[in-house]
């Protein structure tokens, strides 16, 4: 084998194993979602609706106040 045949049969390799590694990611992903999606679909409760509202609204109510906070701040600034 010459040179360049040893260079890019390397090279093949290498792109190989980027391949199997990006491919090993994508179905690592895949089947966290799947799993992620079974337990969120998962045994549900009368009062889960509830619970998940009064999340969502303590987080909207913190986000609006850190956003109100930061528009503040950028208003001293002008």
């Amino acid at each position: 084998m010459t040179a360049d045949e040893m260079a890019e049969a390397k090279h093949k390799a290498d792109m190989d194993d980027k391949m199997k590694a990006m491919i090993r990611e994508i179905l690592f992903y895949t089947l966290l979602l799947f799993l992620l999606l079974i337990v969120i679909n998962g045994q549900q409760d009368t009062s889960s609706y509830r619970q998940n509202a009064n999340i969502v609204s303590t987080f909207k109510e913190n986000l609006n106040k850190d956003v109100s906070r930061l528009t503040c701040y950028f208003c001293l600034l002008l």
